[in-house]
């Protein structure tokens, strides 16, 4: 259960399991390192990035209790490249295993991710955000700093919170006050960040705020908006939701992996925060979008706590590095809708175990 693992967690335990797997010969890749690499985006870049003959490490303390196997076993493909993939199940709390495993790999790139994704999974437990999305990333920052290695760093679109009026949302906007920890600690992260490049200016980061993300990975999240809406739609044939005309932005997985990799091959950047996602709509246009794919209705509900109303403009991002998201909505709803045909009676069986960033209680009451 997901609160059990969360209060579990070992700090200080030493490296639980390591293993390496070469999936191809040994050639002089870029090399990145991934923190939260067995999740939804981790392991998703994971497998493009050895796809592309890469080599990665993932390095994962598995708090959601995914099956790391499984989602190894997809990333390595079937090793007709040559890429490679290593792995050490670790927390970012453990300074000392973290600072060892990018000292032995030694990374061209880290790509940190290992925060609590979700603002459901943020607000249940505030001190144990504040460890591992706060304390725990500046460790992250400052081992990066410290061996001069760049870092691509996530924060969210969601800093923009719930907009009173129909606008683009620009990076140098102001934000207004967090309303949940997901973004409060995102945020405190945003300012340690700029903090840092004032007394460091040859210190390499930067700062994604992506859209909501959806589409396929290794490790599939249900409870993301179109795929959760996609889920109910396939499931249920009912997309149930609250605040119809409510705007949200969203970006299909492999586009926001190509933005990643837009940045490590340029390798340089002028700004410190850029935006980056594709589509800006209101749920009722989510849920049409689906309904274009699969047959289903639509029921208003009252609120269920989410205050977010809001669209992002990706223009910055997108001229400087020559970008443009190619996955159209509709793409990514069929090849969703086909995952959740081929895996509903599974992941219903297993009680939707390593999928959910929240609790299965609070999901159930939104299906």
């Amino acid at each position: 259960m997901f609160v059990k693992v969360m209060q579990n967690i070992q700090v200080n335990a030493k490296i639980s399991y390591y293993e390496k797997t070469v999936t191809g010969n040994n050639t002089k890749n870029m090399k990145i390192f991934i923190t939260g690499g067995f999740g939804y985006i981790g392991s998703a870049f994971a497998k493009e990035a050895v796809h592309k003959s890469y080599s990665v490490i993932l390095y994962d303390s598995l708090i959601y209790e995914q099956d790391y196997k499984k989602i190894f076993k997809e990333i390595i493909g079937n090793k007709s490249h040559g890429g490679s993939a290593n792995f050490v199940i670790g927390d970012t709390r453990n300074t000392d295993l973290l600072e060892k495993s990018l000292r032995n790999f030694r990374p061209d790139y880290i790509l940190h991710l290992a925060e609590l994704s979700s603002v459901y999974a943020c607000d249940h437990n505030p001190p144990f955000t504040e460890e591992i999305n706060f304390l725990a990333s500046k460790k992250v920052v400052d081992l990066a700093e410290k061996l001069a290695i760049p870092i691509l760093y996530n924060s969210t679109s969601s800093l923009y919170g719930n907009q009173k009026i129909m606008k683009l949302m620009k990076e140098n906007d102001i934000l207004p006050e967090p309303t949940d920890n997901y973004c409060k600690f995102k945020l405190k992260m945003e300012q340690y960040i700029r903090e840092k490049l004032e007394k460091n200016m040859d210190f390499r980061i930067i700062v994604f705020r992506p859209a909501t993300v959806c589409g396929l990975s290794p490790r599939m999240r249900i409870e993301l908006l179109p795929n959760h809406f996609t889920y109910c739609a396939v499931a249920n044939g009912v997309i149930r939701i609250s605040e119809l005309n409510a705007f949200r932005a969203a970006i299909d997985m492999q586009d926001l992996i190509g933005g990643y990799f837009a940045v490590i091959k340029k390798g340089a950047w002028k700004n410190t925060v850029y935006n980056i996602g594709h589509h800006n709509l209101s749920k009722q246009e989510f849920a049409a979008g689906i309904q274009s794919v699969v047959k289903s209705r639509v029921v208003p509900i009252p609120d269920v706590g989410d205050l977010r109303n809001l669209q992002i403009d990706c223009s910055l991002f997108e001229k400087e590095f020559n970008y443009k998201p190619k996955v159209s909505y509709k793409e990514t709803v069929k090849q969703v809708a086909a995952w959740v045909k081929k895996n509903q009676k599974e992941i219903e069986r297993t009680k939707f175990a390593g999928i959910l960033n929240m609790s299965i209680e609070r999901f159930m009451k939104t299906i």
